[in-house]
């Protein structure tokens, strides 16, 4: 059948919306119109030799169930979140820390930073009960230079808590896979404590051994103006995304 031609033309290790995959079947059958492909979708899934993993996108291999990402904190994390859990209740922060991408990195960093993404209205007052606890070590949203110039071991970094961010119905102080991928790549201080080249392995090693919502991700993107860049870190072009981020 040209249908499973064309499947030929697939690669298992690609994410294919289904505009792609369109284009790819009319070059095996170019009078095939956008209602009867419709119906090639649906037998081809029925099959079994395409799978749905998200509103109009595809992949080729049925997918296994992947565990749901929770990340392992430092101790001196772990104390962090709970001082501010202890002193402020109420207060939304997510934690996220530079040693968690260690798990998916090949050149491991060895030297940890605390970032503590707390709501814009009282992040500054809590970067000043934060500098008391934790005397000179503790940064309040640096630049790239600020960040080299001042930072410390262990150091603390209060940033912005983005409004409508992916939060952990487990713990919402704890940092969701969807907000860290989005994170490494919109916050300056973050990104810099790894190498850029990294960042493609990244994506790749947490989209293959974890849960993903697509959804959320894409959203979050939006709300940090990364939504092309992240579409083409997930969609099975993380190196063609690393080489706009350095050549632009």
């Amino acid at each position: 059948m040209w249908a499973d031609q064309a499947l030929l033309k697939l690669s298992d290790k690609n994410i294919y919306h289904r505009r792609d995959l369109l284009q790819i079947f009319q070059r095996e059958k170019d009078d095939l119109s956008d209602s009867a492909f419709r119906w090639v979708l649906y037998n081809l899934q029925r099959e079994q030799k395409l799978f749905r993993i998200d509103y109009d996108t595809y992949i080729t291999k049925k997918p296994k169930i992947a565990p749901k990402y929770r990340p392992v904190y430092s101790d001196r994390a772990k104390t962090v979140m709970e001082f501010l859990r202890t002193k402020f209740s109420d207060l939304e922060f997510v934690v996220l820390e530079s040693m968690l991408l260690n798990e998916f990195l090949n050149h491991q960093i060895a030297q940890n930073t605390i970032y503590v993404q707390v709501e814009k209205d009282v992040s500054s007052y809590i970067f000043d009960i934060l500098q008391e606890e934790y005397t000179g070590s503790v940064l309040y949203r640096p630049g790239t230079t600020d960040f080299d110039r001042y930072w410390t071991k262990d150091c603390i970094v209060v940033l912005n808590l983005i409004s409508q961010s992916p939060l952990s119905s487990e713990d919402p102080h704890e940092i969701t896979a969807e907000k860290l991928l989005v994170d490494i790549v919109a916050e300056k201080s973050v990104a810099v404590t790894f190498s850029l080249s990294e960042r493609p392995f990244i994506f790749e090693n947490m989209m293959e051994n974890y849960q993903i919502d697509r959804h959320r991700l894409s959203r979050y993107a939006g709300r940090r103006g990364k939504t092309e860049l992240i579409k083409k870190y997930t969609g099975g072009k993380a190196l063609d995304a690393f080489k706009i981020d350095v050549y632009g």
